[in-house]
């Protein structure tokens, strides 16, 4: 087989793994507090980066990290965990989370407006392109989903899941922008994988000083009351962080990394694959075109 070929399987292997995760996160948030899915899901995150690391270099040391990169990739942890996923997850309760996942992963054209205002990254009229696409296929389907809201009650609540989304979103491009530049700074074995322990490692941090603060521990011991929950929790995050972290990391070896983010960024596409056959949902066709438009933005980004 082609090397190419194996690194495009691996690159949609890991929209599949987004897939199974989000799906899986959503089951267990109806019945576990989304404070301890998240917390949970981090936990499994370090246990399975930790392995894969020391799998593949034979070392879970983070001596070579510098004090700024530690501080560049504590506050992407922060950001991204603590505040993105935590809003990210809270979206579920009001959307449907094929629609929230959508919305999660427009979070490149926030990321690329942000590299050009601070970084004087240049925008491309493909870039351009690429953003208006995203920006059209999120309004397709919010639309839709407005329209299609009946009572005062139901729009507060689409209006309230779209609200977390988006900060969920904006989470998720400022860790992006932060771990960007933690990540130039490392020298030791494994950069990324290294990258991650320690932006887990503050998120965890952060999910404690939470848990304190705002009294949230009893929320978490709840949480032994559902083991079908807990067991789901622990699928998603293995998926999201072995599975999906192996396959993008085999996948960068055979193509390049725009190819790559084009490819998994098909992942709401699988999640309406898997709303239709395995959840036996009715989706709307304003959803399945929005996405579609959505998608090509996001590949004409990240080309």
């Amino acid at each position: 087989m082609h090397g190419h070929i194996i690194g495009e399987l691996c690159a949609l292997g890991v929209a599949l793994s987004d897939a199974v995760t989000c799906t899986c996160f959503n089951a267990a948030g109806k019945k576990i507090n989304i404070f301890t899915v998240n917390f949970l899901k981090t936990m499994t995150a370090l246990i399975c980066v930790a392995v894969i690391r020391l799998m593949m270099y034979g070392t879970v040391s983070l001596a070579g990290v510098s004090p700024r990169a530690w501080l560049y990739l504590s506050l992407s942890g922060l950001i991204g965990f603590v505040f993105g996923d935590f809003f990210y997850f809270s979206s579920f309760l009001y959307l449907p989370y094929r629609i929230s996942m959508m919305i999660f992963y427009s979070s490149p054209i926030v990321t690329s407006l942000a590299a050009w205002e601070l970084y004087g990254q240049i925008l491309q009229p493909v870039d351009w392109a690429g953003i208006l696409l995203i920006t059209m296929g999120l309004c397709i389907v919010l639309l839709a989903r407005r329209r299609q809201a009946e009572g005062a009650g139901q729009r507060k609540q689409t209006a309230l899941g779209v609200a977390f989304a988006v900060l969920g979103m904006l989470g998720q491009a400022g860790g992006v922008l932060l771990s960007s530049q933690g990540l130039r700074l490392i020298e030791t074995a494994g950069g990324s994988l290294a990258a991650s322990q320690v932006r887990i490692i503050a998120g965890i941090g952060g999910f404690f000083v939470v848990m304190l603060v705002g009294k949230r521990r009893a929320a978490a011991g709840q949480a032994l009351k559902y083991p079908k929950e807990l067991g789901l929790v622990m699928i998603g995050g293995i998926c999201g962080c072995a599975v999906g972290t192996t396959l993008t990391l085999h996948s960068l070896n055979y193509i390049p990394a725009g190819i790559s983010s084009a490819i998994t960024s098909v992942s709401p596409v699988m999640i309406l694959i898997f709303t239709v056959f395995v959840l036996r949902e009715k989706i709307r066709a304003a959803e399945v075109i929005g996405a579609i438009v959505c998608i090509s933005g996001i590949v004409a980004l990240s080309v």
